[in-house]
């Protein structure tokens, strides 16, 4: 068995969405001043994440009787009241923010008639609130993530890679 260390400032576990989000935001944030390393048990495209097709939720229209407060209580309640409530806020808060940014980064969300981000109703939500793409929604937000990361240097993907040890030793990473 062939072991490999591979040294990196920042190590991201998993290519999926969260993990590109997080690689894409890293980047953003600090530039060429941090090199990252994405790995990930499978090919980039074939994450969990692409099979996606119900759609992202997130509060866009408010005016047309959506809400933060009504989105989190879906989710809560969604839950059986198992979710961290602060992460549930948390999350349904920064989500319009994130379907704009994903929108000005290229994503092909599914439209209404007047040009405005089209929206479903999905799942245990009591309002239409998922943005879709088609049926393709997965896909095409690890698209649009990926292609937002190539715009970036010091970065590099590691398909089709396991960890399975961290060293650790005084509070230090030592690989």
């Amino acid at each position: 068995m062939t072991v490999e260390t591979i040294t990196h400032d920042i190590i991201v576990l998993g290519a999926g969405l969260a993990g590109l989000r997080a690689a894409v935001e890293i980047k953003r944030k600090y530039g060429d001043k941090l090199d990252v390393g994405i790995i990930s048990k499978v090919h980039l495209m074939r994450s969990h994440s692409v099979s996606a097709e119900g759609g992202t939720s997130a509060v866009l229209y408010p005016e047309e009787g959506d809400s933060l407060a009504l989105h989190a209580w879906d989710t809560i309640k969604g839950s059986d009241f198992l979710a961290d409530q602060d992460a549930v806020w948390m999350f349904v808060k920064l989500m319009p923010e994130e379907i704009l940014l994903l929108d000005h980064w290229g994503m092909p969300w599914s439209r209404r008639e007047d040009g405005r981000i089209a929206q479903r109703p999905f799942g245990g939500h009591s309002y239409p609130r998922a943005t879709m793409s088609t049926d393709k929604v997965g896909h095409n937000e690890m698209r649009t993530l990926y292609n937002k990361l190539l715009q970036y240097d010091k970065w590099e993907r590691y398909d089709e890679w396991f960890v399975t040890n961290f060293v650790v030793e005084n509070g230090i990473y030592k690989g």
